[in-house]
């Protein structure tokens, strides 16, 4: 046997060294790497949902080298991903058919309400179509991933590649933070003192990575409490203490909110007891803290406000309401206003007397409010709520200690996110609505595989 597979080695290098010649080695070496790819993934399809926790280097690595698909690399993922699903469909539906879940018909009724918004109100159709993609697309990424995984020990594993991601990337922060990163001059007021940097590692807003490790840090608590060892628990302590530095260094008042909301979650699932100690601890680093006291003082002194009230984002919030006041139950149009699409297609509203041109909305509620009327505000408010009782469900009927540990850090994370939408617009970044909607997918698999495992008792017990 081993005689055979050294013939068959051979055979390859002398193959590969041909093709090599005639095509370039490093073609040749491209396309055995995308066939050893693709023979992983057929000898473990859960595989290719751990490439989604890699959203933030990939991204970075192909905006960076190959930019020229740097706009298409994850709707290409996406496909794959789905071919993957049809694959263990078509090979596994013996044993499993398609999950369900209790978190499937919310998803699904909100796409149908953004169809719905899309279709009768659409002052441009090609504009709305592309608000509609950015609304929906990223969201497509829970049905996937949940198909995809298999079991406890590949959404584990999954949970353990997304934390090491973000972990290198708060390190990355922190050492930005050191060595005093240049920052534009926008990212803080004027008047503003005693903030030398604001980082942002491999992304572009320090908001946005102060998101992400909102999303990460409950969660590598929770893999710090149920880890066995001592040095496999420090070390995941210490990465937590990574990330928490990282996230003071963004210095963006809205991820620590998201966070404040996060841990004081994650504290009350376990133990209700320690939640006064939390508070006074957070309010001691409020007080102790130079950084963090002066971005909170200086948020509620009469400069920040009236500053907010002429460029910020208190002025943005009374426009968009004022804009929400004209065109109450279906907004203006997906894509028209508040966003990302608004701003790439130059558009501009008139409000009282005179024309706004669009901006940011620092307010992801408000901004779908604007853009989709009350009417779609009530169908994304319904979806976040939905996330988190069903996130509060799995935990509750969740037997299996180690899973119900990574459930709750996984659910706090989560709740920041959602709380931090409130005064940013997080989910128009793609990374983070994907890792959001990966991570909401792993929680459901979790109430699946408790699901299906009390149907296994229950028919065992008849």
């Amino acid at each position: 046997m081993k005689k055979q597979t050294l013939i068959i080695l051979i055979i390859l290098f002398l193959l590969a060294g041909i093709f090599g010649a005639f095509f370039g080695i490093e073609k040749v070496i491209m396309f055995l790497l995308a066939l050893a790819i693709i023979g992983l993934i057929f000898a473990n399809y859960q595989i290719i949902a751990y490439a989604l926790c890699l959203y933030p280097f990939i991204d970075f690595g192909l905006r960076t080298f190959v930019p020229s698909i740097a706009s298409i690399w994850d709707e290409l993922l996406f496909i794959a991903m789905f071919l993957v699903w049809g694959y263990k469909y078509l090979k596994y539906r013996d044993q499993e058919g398609v999950k369900q879940t209790p978190l499937d018909l919310p998803v699904i009724l909100f796409l149908i309400a953004m169809f719905v918004v899309f279709i009768i109100n659409s002052p441009d159709y090609r504009i709305s179509l592309e608000g509609f993609r950015a609304v929906i697309q990223y969201i497509l990424w829970y049905f996937v991933v949940i198909q995809l995984l298999k079991d406890t020990k590949g959404a584990k594993r999954l949970c353990l590649i997304f934390v090491i991601v973000v972990s290198l990337m708060a390190i990355h922060g922190v050492y930005q933070y050191i060595i005093g990163v240049e920052m534009p001059a926008g990212w803080v007021d004027s008047k503003e003192a005693g903030v030398r940097t604001r980082v942002f590692s491999i992304l572009t807003s320090p908001n946005i990575l102060g998101s992400l490790m909102t999303l990460a840090l409950p969660l590598t608590l929770s893999f710090g409490v149920i880890s066995e060892k001592t040095k496999t628990k420090a070390l995941f302590y210490f990465l937590a203490l990574m990330m928490a530095g990282c996230l003071v260094f963004t210095f963006s008042r809205g991820a620590w909110i998201g966070f404040g909301v996060a841990i004081l979650v994650y504290v009350f699932l376990k133990d209700k007891r320690l939640l006064v100690p939390v508070i006074i601890l957070g309010l001691l680093a409020m007080v102790l803290v130079p950084g963090i006291a002066n971005r909170i003082t200086y948020m509620l002194s009469p400069e920040y406000i009236e500053s907010s009230l002429r460029g910020g984002r208190l002025v943005r919030w009374i426009t968009g309401l004022k804009i929400l006041k004209g065109t109450p139950l279906f907004g203006v149009g997906l894509g028209h206003f508040g966003g990302a699409v608004a701003i790439n297609n130059n558009l501009s509203y008139l409000v009282d007397t005179e024309m706004v041109e669009t901006f940011y909305m620092d307010n992801y509620y408000l901004k779908t409010a604007v853009e989709t009327g009350l009417f779609g505000l009530f169908a994304f408010v319904i979806l976040m709520y939905q996330i988190i009782v069903n996130g509060l469900r799995t935990i509750r009927i969740t037997t299996d200690k180690v899973s119900k540990e990574l459930e709750i850090g996984i659910l706090a994370g989560l709740f920041g996110v959602i709380v931090h939408n409130f005064v940013e617009n997080v989910f128009e970044v793609p990374m983070m609505t994907s890792c959001f909607w990966l991570l909401v997918a792993v929680l459901m698999h979790f109430w699946y595989i408790n699901y299906k495992d009390k149907n296994i008792v229950l028919t065992n017990k008849n």
